[in-house]
């Protein structure tokens, strides 16, 4: 099994037996080797004993405490589907629904809800599906019309963050769960850290309580989990992955990306550096940063939305951004071969652009097609998904490009 995330960082194992015992059960071959544990175990051990750690993570913070419904935020990877099939495994006696926001990111958005029916069908968890056009009427790929262009992840969080609260309450949810592990958690806190953010470094806990009556408490079972095990324990409950990048993640600076190499690098170094790291930061750096900072904002609602912002002018932030989108004149990214040729623009086929240009590196890119930046830029060819990933990377590099339907 080969998965990509999208950080670019590549999981690739192939679950063969391990020349000992199981450390545990002491009768079957091992099959998994934990370094920072210092274990190897067979497949039945290693189930057991990843469940345990995301029961035992969920029971220390009290996340489920005096709760029934439960919502499981499914973005289609690797990281929340086995979130959503550990709690059914941990849980058997509370009510799960899965949620996904469709983000209408033509191309990629159809093939990961389909891939997240599927892991829901699969372990009989009822799924809710937020169709961000239908209910809303824009797309996160409007977003390319905007100054917001190059920061389209972040946009995206936003968006998708400011309809937790209002799903929670409409499926009337004690709680609920997104798929950030030790490795997003601590990517985030050294990306803070060095920024200088203090304050926002201080609200990474594993379990957010509502600011406000309304609210939802939100939680992160997965925060002592780190993202290989999580990849491992995907492959051995058969859990449907597949790597779907985003097309606007594609070859993009993704932030905390970084910082992953670097946790990585000693985690080769000092296996054990990443849950080190993690006890520096909740046991000792929060709690001092905790006494020094004020953290109490003054939260109101929302003059156009209603739900909480800590905004001075009363206004949230994502209404701001779609704010955006109503001062912008957005233009089709798609064109049939005859809207084209009346257009004159000048089309590529896909098969003859250079590697470089096909793997989206912004200076191949912009060597390619520079002779032609005042010129309309079409590109064609059969694989719909990667031309429009394309047309998507030129349109952020100040190009005007189209995807050509033929």
């Amino acid at each position: 099994m080969r998965y990509e995330t999208s950080c670019g960082e590549v999981f690739e194992w192939k679950p063969v037996p391990l020349p000992c015992k199981c450390k545990h059960c002491k009768n079957n071959q091992a099959l998994v080797r934990l370094e920072a544990q210092r274990l190897a175990l067979c497949k039945e051990c290693f189930l057991k004993f990843f469940e345990n750690r995301v029961k035992k993570c969920i029971e220390t913070y009290k996340m489920f405490f005096n709760v029934k419904k439960i919502g499981i935020f499914l973005s289609g990877g690797k990281d929340s589907s086995s979130l959503l099939v550990a709690l059914k495994h941990c849980f058997p006696e509370l009510s799960l629904i899965g949620i996904h926001i469709n983000l209408g990111i033509k191309y990629h958005s159809e093939e990961v809800e389909t891939l997240v029916r599927e892991v829901c069908q699969k372990w009989e968890v009822p799924l809710y599906v937020y169709d961000l056009v239908k209910e809303e009427g824009f797309s996160i790929d409007d977003f390319v019309f905007t100054h917001f262009k190059n920061k389209i992840c972040s946009v995206c969080g936003v968006i998708k963050r400011g309809l937790f609260s209002q799903i929670a309450r409409k499926l009337e949810l004690d709680v609920v769960c997104t798929g950030h592990h030790l490795d997003d958690m601590l990517s985030t806190m050294l990306n803070l850290f060095f920024q200088g953010s203090f304050e926002s470094l201080i609200r990474l806990t594993p379990t957010l309580p509502p600011l406000t009556k309304g609210q939802v408490k939100k939680v992160k079972p997965f925060f002592t989990t780190p993202e290989k095990e999580i990849f491992y324990y995907a492959v051995l409950r058969e859990i449907p992955i597949k790597p779907l990048e985003c097309p606007h993640t594609e070859g993009e600076n993704i932030p905390g990306k970084k910082y992953r190499e670097f946790l990585n690098y000693w985690e080769k170094k000092n296996p054990q550096f990443k849950y080190q790291a993690l006890s520096v930061f909740t046991k000792k750096l929060i709690p001092l940063l905790k006494k020094s900072f004020k953290t109490e904002e003054e939260i109101s609602s929302c003059k156009i939305c209603g739900e909480p912002t800590s905004s001075k002018d009363g206004i949230c932030t994502r209404c701001k951004r779609k704010e955006l989108l109503s001062q912008v004149e957005k233009t089709p990214l798609e064109l049939s071969w005859e809207e084209a040729q009346k257009e004159k623009v000048r089309i590529f086929p896909l098969e003859e652009l250079p590697e470089g240009v096909l793997e989206k590196r912004k200076n191949a890119i912009l060597k390619f097609f520079k002779p032609y930046k005042k010129e309309k830029i079409g590109i064609k060819g059969e694989n719909l998904k990667l031309v429009y990933s394309l047309v998507l990377k030129l349109k952020k590099l100040g190009f005007e490009a189209y995807l050509i339907k033929t």
